[in-house]
């Protein structure tokens, strides 16, 4: 049986994430996720992976704040052993010697760096009412998704309107990546991209959305400048919607062929899987739509940037399941399953 895992990272991340900042540079961090910048609760700079690679077999560790709590609920004795994580691919053993409020750790083997995955999976989700839009989110991060972007689509009866309540969505989505990663006992952190959206030529009438709220496609934050920045990056977006004609497995099967006979692997060394430069890995996205599903608008504009649109089977699955239905299938055909 694997080890519980506990995230061991800067102060602030579970809560004072600056997602402002969210793709800036990390310091000494080894391989990159995606992630950048986070600042504790005194402003000041820190980060997923600043700590754990410099500590040494037999040092003692503290968690704190979010981390620290759910190590005390889970009622752990002194003498067990856990695996911490960085976030950024570092991993430790590390034995409980304190108890109580005093949750100390020792680290029982020199960290290790787990190699970056040359397949990076990334999930556009379209925000969802009844909280399916999260359920999609903590699925994806759990099959390996390592990147998951926010998407107000025009037929999203959830939004996020305003920058308050862009951070606040954000935070909460990064909180359950953080479960997520601790679920499957990963070492790497999905980043939750910036909130998108769609353009003003892609709302449907009768939606009570007004076009003029809307980004234009042109726009750096709109999903389909996302698209175009993965497929600028020779990555594949694949727009998952039930009028498509062509099967997801069938392309897969065709990447299969043509792809490096490393892509199932795993990438050695600290390679960079920043965003429009994936240090040879390759990306795939999958597109989610909302429950009242893409409009032709949306469709046409993936398509003018160059997204594949696909077919995942013969059911109509919700949008809570969708996505990761078609990462795990991309994970058994591709990646690392």
């Amino acid at each position: 049986m694997t080890r519980q895992v506990f995230l061991l990272a800067a102060p602030g991340l579970l809560g004072a994430v600056d997602v402002s900042a969210s793709r800036g540079a990390i310091p000494d961090s080894g391989a990159d996720s995606g992630w950048g910048a986070v600042r504790d609760s005194g402003g000041k700079a820190g980060g997923i992976g600043t700590r754990l690679m410099k500590l040494e077999a037999g040092t003692e560790t503290r968690l704190t704040g979010a981390e620290a709590h759910h190590a005390s609920v889970k009622r752990l004795r002194a003498g067990e052993v856990v695996d911490l994580v960085d976030g950024r691919g570092w991993r430790a053993g590390a034995e409980l010697v304190g108890s109580g409020t005093d949750l100390r750790f020792r680290l029982v083997e020199a960290p290790r760096f787990e190699a970056c995955p040359a397949l990076r999976l990334t999930l556009i989700q379209a925000l969802a009412k009844e909280k399916r839009d999260l359920q999609a989110l903590e699925a994806a991060c759990e099959i390996g998704a390592l990147r998951v972007v926010p998407w107000g689509a025009a037929r999203s009866v959830s939004r996020w309107d305003g920058r308050a309540k862009q951070i606040k969505g954000r935070e909460k989505w990064q909180n359950l990546a953080v479960s997520a990663l601790k679920q499957s006992r990963q070492s790497r952190l999905a980043e939750v991209g910036e909130y998108v959206e769609s353009g003003a030529g892609c709302a449907d009438s009768g939606t009570g959305v007004s076009p003029s709220s809307r980004r234009g496609a042109g726009d750096e934050n709109s999903v389909f400048a996302e698209t175009r920045r993965i497929i600028a990056a020779e990555g594949r977006v694949f727009v998952l919607h039930e009028s498509a004609s062509e099967r997801l497995s069938v392309l897969l099967r065709v990447i299969s062929r043509e792809a490096p006979h490393e892509l199932g692997g795993e990438l050695s060394g600290a390679g960079n899987l920043g965003a429009g430069n994936l240090g040879g890995t390759m990306e795939i996205a999958v597109v989610v739509g909302p429950e009242g599903g893409i409009t032709e608008g949306e469709l046409a504009g993936f398509r003018a940037m160059g997204a594949e649109i696909v077919l995942l089977g013969s059911s109509v699955l919700r949008c809570s399941t969708a996505g990761p239905v078609a990462l795990a299938i991309i994970q058994a055909t591709l990646g690392s399953w």
